[in-house]
């Protein structure tokens, strides 16, 4: 059997038999590999520990006749303890990091960008003051997203491809300010003429898509020195969650129950 040698995060790990477990790692240059790692439970293996949050280099054999990966050496590159203030919070945020990316990886389609990506969120969780950790965790939302193949139109309207401001809801028929219409389904915005009769949209204010669009369009380390109370990062998630339900079909995705998590943290 060949020995593949990666860089990688824990995504998940199933025990398996009496010692053993089954691991899915996100690894920089075959993406997710699910491997099994033998005895790895036991007290008496002498190999290296596994670590949850840590960026790691491991070495595994593959069998050629079934595809199947054995783990043989681990090695701890980089540990994000997330001890800081506001610890549950930063677990919580980089808990559901890792589901998204388990639930949305594809096996052994690399992604070295959103694995680079996903590195820096951590590290950033890790060390950010606690009041950069829910528009750190937005900004990388939308770019996972988006690395994914599901990234949602903040720059006009998808129906018709009007830019943003005449896409706007304006004048007499809207009472408070400026607002626009998000529609899930579609992934984008939606002018006033595209819309359709029973179509689901998210309305929202002109501010709500400015911030929006900064937070897409900025890097991590921008996106952590964004300042932004609860309700508008509740709003924002809603809006990126519903759209990521409507575009992988998916009923319930494990990464959604963040939503629940995020509330109890009161981060």
């Amino acid at each position: 059997m060949p020995q593949v040698k990666s860089e990688g995060i824990i995504l998940k790990a199933i025990d398996w038999k009496e010692n053993s477990r089954i691991v899915t790692f996100f690894t920089d240059n075959f993406g997710r590999q699910t491997i099994i790692d033998r005895g790895g439970r036991s007290m008496k293996s002498k190999r290296g520990r596994l670590l949850t949050f840590s960026r790691l280099e491991i070495e595994y054999f593959k069998s050629e006749k079934t595809g199947t990966g054995y783990l043989s050496e681990v090695e701890i590159l980089e540990a994000f303890s997330l001890e800081k203030e506001g610890t549950l919070g930063r677990l919580t945020f980089a808990s559901a990091s890792l589901e998204l990316l388990y639930d949305l990886l594809a096996e052994e389609d690399p992604q070295p960008e959103l694995y680079y990506l996903t590195v820096q969120f951590l590290r950033l969780t890790d060390t950010a003051p606690r009041e950069s950790l829910l528009p750190l965790f937005l900004a990388y939302f939308i770019k996972a997203m988006s690395f994914l193949g599901y990234r949602p139109n903040f720059a006009g309207c998808v129906g018709c491809g009007k830019g943003r401001e005449e896409s706007a809801l304006t004048g007499a028929e809207s009472t408070n300010g400026k607002f626009y219409f998000f529609t899930p389904e579609r992934g984008g915005l939606v002018c006033p003429t595209c819309q359709i009769m029973g179509e689901y949209y998210i309305k929202l204010q002109s501010e709500r898509l400015d911030r929006i669009y900064s937070l897409q369009t900025a890097s991590l380390a921008e996106a952590s020195a964004v300042r932004m109370n609860m309700k508008e990062g509740d709003e924002i998630l809603e809006l990126l969650t519903a759209f990521l339900r409507y575009q992988t079909e998916a009923k319930e995705l494990n990464s959604l129950k963040f939503l629940e998590k995020l509330r109890k943290a009161q981060v």
